[in-house]
């Protein structure tokens, strides 16, 4: 089990979820500032830099953990391709020394993407080896992260709408088949949390999502898993303030929408660090105008 005190704990959490993403700890005083004056106590999903030792991250995440919810990103999506043992053993790393300060551990961060891979265009069996590989680095970071009683979240990149739409590079990337395909039913049954990360501005444009049937297809998936996005924003932090506005004020009132009893919301805004600190700015004034309607996590 996780060493604990008593004012360090993981601890579960309440729900709807309001996220943000923290993909840089700078100018850290100010962002918790920023945290504490959000309308709810927020879920933050800290990105954990390969190369940056986990004991760098303590002393902040302790103070961070008093005020906010916290889901640790074992690796993003940027870091690979890697293998499997960097990724358990970067797990286990984080897992050891953050334990106490981490309420969730992301343990698969946009699985499926095809630039994980270190041939996204090679052969079929090329590919299917690799993908392999990379189910089995979420088995590890998943005995690793339940066998110290932590509980666990895979964010699927959404790449397609189910409707003849989408941005895969070959047909295994789908978000609809990839978990059955090459994670274990241990894995897909013990996940607690399922989400979504979407990006329609210049990633993945020109879908046409129909959520209800899409968090449905989820939750089939990881059948024990609460559901919801877990990473959301544009590619590029100067796109458009109408365009990343609309973003933000569309997913974060998905509560109430989205009919699938498990949804609990999410969102894990990516450009956090960046445009809602300090709190003065118009992205965090638009961030708590709109929570502020919503209702209180329970």
């Amino acid at each position: 089990m996780f060493a604990t005190s008593a004012s360090a704990a993981p601890v579960p959490l309440k729900t709807p979820i309001y996220g943000v993403t923290l993909d840089t700890m700078s100018h850290f005083h100010k962002t918790l500032v920023s945290l504490e004056n959000l309308p709810y106590k927020p879920t933050v999903r800290v990105v954990f830099d390969m190369g940056t030792p986990a004991s760098d991250y303590r002393r902040k995440l302790v103070k961070l953990h008093k005020h906010a919810y916290v889901m640790g990103e074992v690796m993003d999506s940027y870091y690979f391709p890697t293998d499997l043992a960097t990724y358990k053993a970067r797990t286990q790393e984080l897992v050891n020394e953050l334990g106490d300060v981490v309420d969730v551990w992301e343990i698969a961060n946009e699985i499926n993407g095809e630039w994980l891979r270190a041939n996204p265009n090679g052969s079929n069996a090329t590919v299917n080896a690799e993908e392999a590989e990379i189910g089995q680095m979420v088995d590890a970071a998943n005995t690793i992260v339940k066998n110290a009683g932590g509980k666990t979240a895979i964010t699927l990149y959404y790449n397609d709408d189910g409707k003849g739409t989408n941005c895969w590079e070959k047909p295994v990337d789908d978000w609809h088949t990839w978990p059955a395909s090459f994670l274990s039913a241990t894995v897909r049954n013990q996940a607690d949390y399922a989400f979504f990360s979407y990006y329609p501005y210049k990633d993945c444009p020109n879908l046409n999502p129909s959520w209800n049937t899409d968090f449905d297809t989820l939750g089939n998936l990881f059948p024990n898993a609460k559901l919801g996005f877990g990473e959301m924003g544009t590619s590029q932090k100067k796109a458009a303030w109408s365009i990343q506005s609309n973003l933000l004020t569309t997913y974060y009132t998905m509560l109430g929408k989205i009919q699938n009893p498990r949804y609990v919301g999410g969102v894990f805004w990516w450009y956090y660090a960046e445009e809602m600190v300090p709190y003065t700015g118009k992205y965090w004034q638009l961030l708590d105008q709109t929570i502020s309607t919503l209702p209180a996590p329970q």
